[in-house]
């Protein structure tokens, strides 16, 4: 997920200065699975406003003598954040790679398109994993034990994604997707 899809998620919330949406893109822990620096943050910032995705709203000045434009996604913003979310469940990947991002949103997509997603993500998984055995037997004579686990770690990493997106399709069919109960104590994370 680029920057520019989370900058949008995260103007959702409300309106907020770049160093804000960086600090809220930390408590959610989009570190561990993306890597959004502030120079990728604010080039991405630049381009949004410059597409006319995101609008300057207000100033302040800041401690330092120095002040922050504070942003506002637009009606076209959140056009294009909804159908860049869309396209990220869609995409093909690795989970962490491709949905890992996406789940902090998934409140904001379209039920029925991320179900969809889900179903033809976990059909991509099995046909993933079933070409794996044909392969492992094809080597089975001149696979190093590198290779035997290398092959063994992308079967289980397989099956492993594959469960979790089973248990993601079931929880959202039963519970439906929820965002956060108070979405106010998120500011004071």
């Amino acid at each position: 997920m680029d920057a520019r899809l989370l900058i949008l998620g995260v103007l959702h919330r409300g309106d907020f200065h770049p160093y804000e949406i960086k600090r809220r893109l930390e408590a959610a822990m989009v570190e561990c699975y993306i890597d959004v620096d502030v120079g990728t943050l604010y080039y991405a910032v630049r381009q949004l406003l410059k597409k006319k995705l995101i609008a300057a709203v207000a100033e302040e000045r800041v401690a330092r003598g120095g002040v922050r434009t504070i942003y506002r996604i637009t009606s076209e913003g959140r056009l294009e954040f909804r159908s860049g979310l869309h396209r990220q469940l869609e995409a093909e990947g690795p989970v962490s790679q491709t949905l890992y991002g996406a789940l902090l949103f998934l409140h904001l997509a379209d039920g029925t398109v991320v179900k969809d997603s889900l179903r033809r993500r976990i059909s991509r998984l099995d046909e993933l994993i079933a070409k794996l055995e044909p392969i492992r037997k094809q080597l089975a004579a001149v696979t190093s034990t590198g290779r035997d686990h290398l092959l063994r770690h992308i079967e289980q990493q397989r099956l492993l994604d594959r469960e979790w997106v089973k248990a993601l399709l079931v929880d959202i069919e039963t519970n439906g997707m929820r965002d956060v109960a108070d979405p106010s104590r998120l500011s004071r994370n």
